[in-house]
């Protein structure tokens, strides 16, 4: 019976270091306080160590607004450049996202869409819902701000976006500075 030689080496990759040393960051699925955390801290991580470019990927449908404010907050902060990439989609909170990069690029299949935020009232709140709509107009004008700052978006398209939903493809967003060129 032969013996089975066993390596000496591990051949096992560790593609999430791999990925982290090229500077290249995912958000893919929901922005949330899990997701957003990583990122943060990874951009934190990146740009101590140095200042060079660091590419975020997005495919999301979007999510929760103060945790996706919280990441563009930071990649302000950084001196590092943050340049986002949209591979397919870029949705609700991850368009905010995909916006505040320093160079915006998209894959010519992608799709970016904006719409009014949800107002999450949940539980024994009737006696507050006045409250927090109050609140969700104040926040939502805030997110508008990052749009009108950022694009070339038109009062009919933010429009479109509050009252319903704003779909753009790749060819659309270059023509309204959502991004600055198109990947093919």
């Amino acid at each position: 019976m032969k013996k089975l030689l066993k390596p000496k080496t591990s051949s096992k990759i560790d593609v999430d270091n791999l990925i982290l040393k090229k500077r290249e960051l995912f958000l893919y699925g929901k922005v949330d306080d899990e997701s957003i955390l990583k990122l943060i801290k990874q951009i934190k991580v990146l740009d101590n160590i140095n200042h060079k470019p660091i590419k975020l990927y997005i495919n999301s449908p979007g999510g929760q607004t103060t945790c996706g404010l919280a990441l563009i907050n930071l990649m302000r902060e950084v001196k590092s450049q943050i340049i986002t990439v949209i591979n397919t989609q870029a949705c609700s909170m991850a368009s905010q996202i995909s916006i505040a990069g320093d160079k915006r690029y998209m894959y010519s299949n992608g799709w970016w869409m904006a719409h009014d935020m949800r107002g999450g009232i949940t539980g024994d709140y009737s006696s507050k819902v006045e409250y927090r709509a109050k609140w969700i107009e104040k926040h939502y004008k805030n997110l508008e701000d990052v749009y009108k700052k950022f694009t070339k978006l038109s009062k009919k398209d933010l429009e479109i976006a509050r009252n319903g939903e704003l779909w753009l493809n790749a060819n659309e967003c270059l023509k309204k500075g959502i991004i600055d060129k198109i990947l093919s």
